[in-house]
């Protein structure tokens, strides 16, 4: 798995598109490398462009590692606001897992999206909390 992470500063968000095959080990180098940038503020927005990231047979196990990942960093995240967007509805269905297991164990606010222009509006609305 790779990423390529860019801070777009007219939309206030960070953009991580990821290549390759999805693996929970790669996934936490990534969550890492990201907030572990001079750029990162704890609460930074960001979108996270799956569209070219193959999950292949991740299931259960894989989205709840990804959920640890999560939570280890919690901190550093912070009540960032994500964005996932994903290519099928089957990655969606995997996407939505991850979703469910971090509900209520983060705080971040985490949705899940197949379409690009719908992730952006729900990423830069301003939020009621």
């Amino acid at each position: 798995m790779e990423w390529d992470v860019a801070f777009d500063a007219t939309r206030g968000a960070a953009v991580v598109t990821t290549r390759g095959v999805f693996d929970d080990a790669d996934h936490a180098r990534m969550v890492a490398d990201v907030v572990g940038r001079p750029q990162w503020r704890p609460g930074h927005r960001v979108l996270f462009d799956h569209r070219a990231l193959d999950f292949g047979g991740a299931g259960y196990q894989q989205m709840l590692a990804a959920r640890d990942n999560h939570v280890a960093n919690d901190a550093r995240i912070g009540n960032a606001r994500s964005a996932i967007l994903m290519k099928s509805l089957a990655d969606f269905g995997r996407g939505r897992q991850f979703e469910l297991l971090v509900d209520g164990v983060v705080r971040a606010d985490l949705a899940v999206f197949v379409d690009e222009g719908a992730a952006w509006e729900w990423l830069t609305a301003e939020r009621a909390d």
